[in-house]
């Protein structure tokens, strides 16, 4: 008998040695950027002691982080290398035409628009080129690539979208059928494909870069077909959702920090299950408006999973440590659910457990 308990002992114990601390399922829910572009640099030390310490689930890189390809391949071997529990995400904008952080500037390779691919490239030649993107992203160290934009090209005179020809097309099967090709490719290579910007940022007059962006009066339906296709037949991993206001659906907060819009139209209604980014919290249409407390809340609330910080916007090095202290204090004093940063965490882990 005594021998049955010491066993029934050791067993619980077990379980609950492997759950995570609170802290830990905090850590997986933020990517920050990086402030520096070589190993030497104070702010990339200092990333590397965050990750050691189970501070942060990811980085993202810009083309100011990348010098060459040799120094880039130095740069994601030194994150990698580090003991983590689980895989760091290791990000990137590399969609091609305007946005793309490896280019011929330092010494890459130049893709294609995605308008430019639709106009010139069949289906098979498409997947051809992004096949040479998601396997040049896998050597240089990435696993996560924000892309495809499966925006429709409503406003061509959008800023963020239509003028830098990040949209296929105004038709949502033109969309599908492009971003299906990449979605392919990366998965092919083991990079993980991001959809955004969810709800839809095609009819936009405005740059969420810059100022908040109402697509109330612009937006259809048809915008949310992407979502929909991809999330039917499980191919979107992961969506990144848009500092967008879209008062059909949330009348006081932009998509990133609703509730309706994300848990309610994208996970109920959309059946999506992934990961959701946000966009840069540190944006002007979010940081203008909202405390980075406002913020950090209302997003995990509103069931994003992954809370971007790049430092494209700031080089606040201490953003990790506040934003962490943000959560736990709102989990204390009950403004934030627990069970949600478990959800989470799981969805987060879940995503990690396909790197290889």
């Amino acid at each position: 008998m005594i021998k049955f308990f010491l066993i029934l002992l050791f067993a619980l114990t077990s379980i609950f040695a492997k759950s995570p601390s609170l802290e830990s399922m905090i850590s997986q829910m933020l990517m920050v950027g990086v402030g520096g572009s070589t190993l030497e640099d104070k702010w990339v030390k200092q990333l590397q002691k965050d990750i050691k310490e189970d501070k942060i689930g990811g980085i993202i890189l810009f083309a100011k982080n990348i010098k060459n390809p040799k120094k880039l391949k130095e740069f994601t071997t030194s994150f990698k290398k580090i003991k983590t529990k689980y895989p760091l995400f290791i990000a990137i904008d590399q969609e091609g035409g305007k946005v793309q952080r490896l280019s011929e500037k330092n010494g890459f390779v130049n893709y294609p628009s995605a308008k430019d691919i639709q106009r010139d490239k069949n289906i098979n030649e498409t997947y051809d080129i992004y096949k040479k993107l998601a396997d040049e992203l896998k050597m240089y160290g990435f696993n996560v690539n924000f892309a495809p934009v499966v925006d429709l090209n409503i406003n061509p005179k959008s800023p963020a979208i239509g003028l830098k020809k990040r949209s296929y097309s105004e038709k949502e099967e033109i969309v599908i059928s492009y971003a299906n090709e990449f979605i392919n490719a990366q998965n092919s290579a083991g990079i993980i494909s991001v959809l955004k910007h969810f709800p839809g940022h095609g009819s936009a007059v405005n740059d969420s870069h810059k100022r908040l962006t109402d697509v109330s009066s612009t937006w259809k339906y048809e915008e949310l077909k992407p979502y929909y296709y991809f999330s039917k037949y499980e191919k979107a991993n992961a969506v990144m959702v848009g500092h967008i206001t879209l008062k059909k659906f949330d009348k006081k907060y932009p998509a990133s920090l609703s509730k309706n819009m994300i848990n309610g139209l994208l996970r109920e209604q959309l059946k999506f299950n992934g990961v959701v980014f946000s966009d840069d919290m540190n944006m002007k249409a979010i940081a203008d408006i909202y405390t980075l407390k406002q913020a950090v809340i209302k997003a995990i609330n509103a069931s994003v999973d992954v809370l971007v910080f790049s430092s494209y916007f700031t080089q606040k090095s201490s953003v990790v440590n506040e934003v962490r202290e943000i959560i736990l204090e709102a989990v204390k004093n009950g403004d934030i659910d627990k069970k949600t940063i478990e959800n989470s965490y799981k969805r987060v882990v879940r995503l990690k457990n396909g790197i290889n």
